[in-house]
């Protein structure tokens, strides 16, 4: 056990920390935290307008339609949301970890423009309500401003910010005199950068006419297909563990790998759900969160029934945070961390959970996981809320209860022996 903990130390954590360490990662990770709210808002409505419980849905009728119309406040539009969180990570992370003082406002706005350079507005003719005949109509064009449009939005967003933040680090910008009041100042240290910003992305899709978001998609298509898959659980929920049982915050570390991902494929199924069709996905991170991190809540448990002072103490104190999904309390209380004999369960009772949420998910006994939920919530009721009510899903989560405590009971019993010999000890003092 000494030597996996050191090997999971030296071998598999510095890499990986290093990695969530990168400035475009930290990037990519303040981008996709920042509208975390809407997609749990979203989801929260389009539970109510999809809830499958007759006595609700008489009840509500076809005022379900008007909860529908609230249900994709966050991935309809979750591309530009991309472009304005990412441009501002970017600047946030110059302004914070080199000492820049980009404003804010101008860049952001830039961002923007550009994005819709490269989803610009179409004319079509179509026949609108009261019209006799075809007229032409002038939008922008939803594919690419939803969820297929995320990774164009990134990109976009942090080139954009880095072009802007290049010419002004040069300086190549335009001097006001003094006495110039500062809105007036910024407005035109804004114009060249800004025109360059504009005119590289006009060149790419207008002149060149380059199909950057189809490009992009293409590229990252593959990516994500890799990414819906069981082996990818497997390697996941192993890793997640293993670092949180050597001390490193796991989902944090994994997370900023695999976020960008989860959110466009997350998205997609929502949109999906709200349509009516097939998801497109099915090991999304709602399904992490819902069938497998369920919680310590079952070490909790047991623990709060040990002879053991100590272990009967910490159960009882922890118990309330764990039902809510909060494990630092016993991850670094009994420890788990560091701890060869605990890490046994930890890592092997969630990899047992993952196995078993693959098998019931991918044959059908319990649904996908959609919505998005308050990580927060109790594990029940947190995973009742994301598969829109499913009995068999919360009747799951409660099972994977039972076994992780089966299988944290023995060593749960082996630390209380040992506890119990101290206190002997130290009552016969």
């Amino acid at each position: 056990m000494e030597r996996l903990t050191r090997f999971i130390e030296e071998k598999i954590a510095p890499p990986l920390i290093k990695f969530s360490n990168l400035r475009y990662v930290q990037i990519m990770q303040r981008t996709f935290i920042s509208f975390t709210s809407l997609l749990i808002i979203g989801s929260i409505f389009l539970l109510l307008a999809s809830l499958p419980f007759d006595p609700w849905k008489n009840l509500i009728g076809d005022f379900s339609l008007k909860f529908a119309a609230a249900s994709g406040v966050g991935t309809a539009f979750i591309a530009l949301f991309v472009v304005v969180a990412s441009s501002y990570a970017t600047i946030e992370y110059y302004n914070k970890n080199k000492g820049e003082k980009l404003d804010f406002v101008a860049p952001i706005i830039l961002a923007v423009s550009s994005f819709f350079l490269i989803v610009p507005a179409v004319t079509v003719q179509t026949v609108v309500e009261g019209a006799k005949e075809a007229v032409p109509f002038v939008g922008v064009p939803t594919d690419f401003l939803g969820a297929k449009g995320v990774f164009v939005g990134l990109i976009v967003g942090i080139v954009t910010i880095e072009i802007y933040r290049f010419f002004i680090n040069k300086n190549w910008t335009i001097k006001m005199p003094e006495g110039v009041p500062p809105m007036v100042v910024n407005a035109f240290i804004a114009l060249i950068p800004s025109t360059f910003a504009i005119i590289f992305w006009w060149l790419i899709s207008v002149v060149i006419g380059i199909d950057l978001p189809g490009i992009i998609m293409g590229l990252f298509t593959p990516l994500v297909s890799a990414s819906d898959t069981p082996s990818t659980v497997f390697i996941t929920s192993f890793l997640n563990r293993a670092l949180w049982a050597v001390g490193i915050h796991g989902g944090n570390v994994v997370g900023s790998i695999a976020n960008p991902i989860w959110t466009q494929m997350t998205a997609a199924n929502q949109l999906a759900l709200e349509a009516g069709k097939a998801l497109p996905h099915m090991f999304t991170s709602v399904f992490y969160d819902n069938y497998i991190w369920t919680g310590l809540a079952p070490l909790a448990i047991v623990m709060s029934f040990s002879k053991s002072k100590r272990l009967k103490a910490l159960g009882l104190l922890a118990l309330p945070a764990s039902l809510f999904n909060i494990g630092e309390p016993l991850i670094f209380g009994l420890p788990i961390v560091m701890n060869p004999l605990m890490m046994i369960p930890f890592v092997l009772g969630y990899m047992a959970v993952a196995v078993l949420a693959v098998i019931l998910t991918t044959t059908g006994i319990i649904p996908v996981p959609v919505l998005s939920a308050p990580w927060i919530l109790p594990a029940p009721i947190k995973t009742l809320m994301a598969t829109s009510g499913s009995i068999p899903a919360v009747i799951y989560v409660l099972v994977t209860w039972v076994i992780l405590g089966l299988l944290f009971y023995p060593f749960v019993k082996a630390i209380e022996k040992n506890d119990l010999k101290e206190e002997s000890l130290a009552e016969a003092e």
